[in-house]
């Protein structure tokens, strides 16, 4: 992170090269310090690393027994410091726990509409001392170990927020939560003013800190078709999305190409790539992006009428999952125009180190010898997990 007096600008051209991140790459890169913030732009295409990933062992898909899981997805697995995969079965209500060869070590949780138990189960974060934190959409954050069946609620006030929660992430420090909040509650829903997005840090029972925030793109529209009025975001709406290892968490929530790092639940570096996402989508280019990914009106198949009611984000989001590594590398889905991905790798300082060669798969995330974990998707489209190894 850069230092020094808010305002401060340096530009660097920045040599890549070694055992982490392959063939030389040259990009020229732009830091700017606000607010103890380093904002990191960016500057030039990155090389093409040719590098290619080994898949050493598939678990998952099973008939029968803890590997049933068909879900492999960022926000249903986690990894702690030992190597061991958590695994999150919202439809089973459970955790299961592997070991990086996928043998099952046990399970937690149970299905429920008490304290502790699981109703609505949308994301699991682990801690290395053994501790699960499950965020249930119903409204309670689930603290599980091995073994449990239920779990505690974890200590904080709810009424403290005032939020819907949208995804948590548990850390040494505390949790994160990315939360949707109305800002007129007696209000009508008219307009994305009304509510906004927050990314908040939660310490101590009542200590709750904000870390940054966006204004919800979402409106409300009235279909006939579907004889109801309903808020709903936008086409091409920003969604976070982000990632963790141990204290250092990479997330994306915008339009266009920015991600931010924190460390210890600080903001310290807004990374951005320039001339990617600068341009405004006009109306037709919209179509085209959303017919392109196979989107359909609500409760409609017209799309045009689905525009026009409800209009679409302008910029929309070109960075999809994310994976922080345990070297702090950070490595981003790039999305592009045609529906199509790239994966993209960030040094721990922000500057783009190289990008992956076409149909190489976005790691879910890691164990702790840096080995990628990723969804290994079958005819059936159920989705397992595979142990890989990258070859460089």
């Amino acid at each position: 992170m850069a230092s020094g007096r808010m305002g401060r600008t340096a530009t660097v051209i920045v040599a890549v090269a070694g055992a982490s991140c392959g063939p030389s790459v040259t990009v020229e890169t732009t830091v700017a310090d606000s607010a103890g913030v380093a904002i990191v732009t960016n500057v030039g295409a990155p090389r093409v690393l040719q590098w290619t990933l080994d898949t050493i062992r598939i678990f998952g898909g099973e008939e029968s027994g803890p590997a049933t899981f068909h879900l492999a997805k960022p926000s249903l697995m986690d990894v702690d410091a030992q190597g061991r995969i958590f695994v999150l079965e919202p439809f089973e209500y459970r955790v299961t726990v592997f070991d990086s060869t996928g043998v099952a070590l046990g399970s937690m949780g149970r299905q429920g509409e008490g304290p502790g138990e699981l109703e609505w189960a949308m994301s699991v974060s682990v801690l290395d001392d053994g501790r699960v934190y499950v965020h249930d959409g119903a409204g309670q954050i689930v603290e599980l170990r091995m073994g449990d069946e239920t779990g505690t609620e974890s200590a904080f006030n709810y009424a403290v927020i005032y939020t819907n929660l949208r995804h948590v992430e548990a850390t040494s420090r505390g949790l994160l939560i990315w939360a949707r909040r109305r800002i007129n509650p007696t209000g009508p829903n008219i307009g994305h003013d009304d509510w906004v997005e927050r990314l908040l840090s939660v310490t101590g029972r009542d200590t709750v800190e904000l870390i940054s925030g966006k204004s919800s793109y979402s409106s409300t529209a009235y279909y006939p078709r579907c004889s109801f009025t309903f808020s709903i975001r936008q086409l091409l709406a920003p969604r976070n999305r982000w990632s963790q290892w141990g204290d250092h968490v990479a997330l994306t929530a915008w339009g266009g190409f920015r991600i931010d790092m924190l460390d210890d639940h600080r903001l310290v570096r807004s990374v951005r790539w320039a001339g990617v996402g600068e341009r405004e989508l006009t109306c037709a280019e919209a179509k085209a992006l959303l017919t392109a990914r196979g989107y359909l009106g609500p409760c409609d198949d017209d799309l045009d009428e689905t525009l026009e009611k409800h209009g679409f984000h302008p910029r929309p989001q070109l960075v999809g999952e994310l994976a922080v590594a345990p070297d702090g590398y950070v490595w981003a889905q790039l999305l592009t125009r045609n529906n199509a991905f790239r994966v993209l790798l960030l040094n721990p300082e922000g500057r783009i180190a190289g990008v992956m060669p076409d149909g190489f798969p976005m790691p879910l995330t890691f164990l702790p010898d840096g080995r990628p974990l990723i969804a290994v998707v079958d005819s059936l489209d159920v989705e397992r997990i595979g142990v890989g190894s990258v070859v460089r």
